[in-house]
């Protein structure tokens, strides 16, 4: 199920919840646009492929992001 989609470059990077090896996983993959169809289709792994990250981590990851937001926040940068 995609979760998240965002345009860089060529690329649509989603973030997908997915399962590997019956373990479910946060999957962040860049897509491209087919010339021909124009159809969404992901990036092989030797072309800049993404990566996953086990759905239990996703919470550290959170909090890392908050911490983030919150320290460009006091840094008067727009975030």
């Amino acid at each position: 199920m995609t979760l998240f989609e965002q345009e860089h470059r060529n690329h649509v990077w989603r973030l997908q919840s997915t399962e590997w090896n019956g373990k479910p996983r946060l999957n962040v993959w860049p897509w491209y646009h087919d010339k021909a169809s124009g159809e969404l289709r992901p990036c092989a792994q030797r072309y800049g492929g993404g990566f996953t990250i086990p759905l239990d981590r996703v919470p550290e990851l959170i909090e890392a992001l908050q911490a983030a937001l919150a320290n460009d926040a006091g840094s008067g940068k727009p975030a």
